[in-house]
């Protein structure tokens, strides 16, 4: 339910990999400025001038303005990536997610919960594995699922933890 999320299957039947679409809206401005576009004070990328030896018409003109304007939108719209967020082993009982986390509250819960181990497979230092025995409260595993999603989104909120 998460936006601009889906469901992968890069490793095969089994992983379930849950990515975000992380848009790159940073070099896109660089690149459009380079392709003869210009950035004005806000962000926004502007079409370049015409010259006036190459055409006078003002009809041309915004149509011109209009196309670029759509190739930008087009372009900013599929620059980015898929970043994981979750991973989950299916057909496991208990049910084992992986999720991304802050190294420092990776460490706490790992010392807090028997249930939050080491990323399997991943990044130890920024992974956490969730063994999904019941032990661990069903809010505090979608506040993890959240802070996974933020961190890789550039979201960064802070996650809740139960005391």
């Amino acid at each position: 339910s998460m936006p601009n999320a889906r469901l992968d299957y890069p490793f095969g039947e089994g992983v379930a990999v849950y990515k975000a679409f992380v848009s790159n809206r940073s070099s896109a401005s660089h690149f459009d400025a380079a392709q003869g576009g210009s950035e004005d004070s806000k962000g926004a990328v502007q079409a370049g001038t015409v010259s006036a030896g190459q055409s006078d018409n003002a009809a041309m003109d915004k149509e011109q303005q209009r196309v670029m304007s759509s190739a930008r939108e087009q372009a900013d719209a599929v620059r980015g990536d898929w970043k994981m967020f979750a991973l989950i082993q299916e057909g496991k009982d208990p049910v084992r997610i992986s999720l991304k986390c802050d190294p420092e509250l990776a460490k706490v819960l790992r010392e807090k919960y028997v249930e939050v181990q080491e990323g399997y497979h991943l990044n130890k230092k920024h992974w956490n594995t969730l063994v999904l025995t019941g032990q661990l409260p069903w809010e505090e595993v979608q506040a993890l699922i959240r802070h996974s999603y933020d961190l890789v989104t550039g979201n960064g909120m802070p996650v809740p933890t139960s005391n």
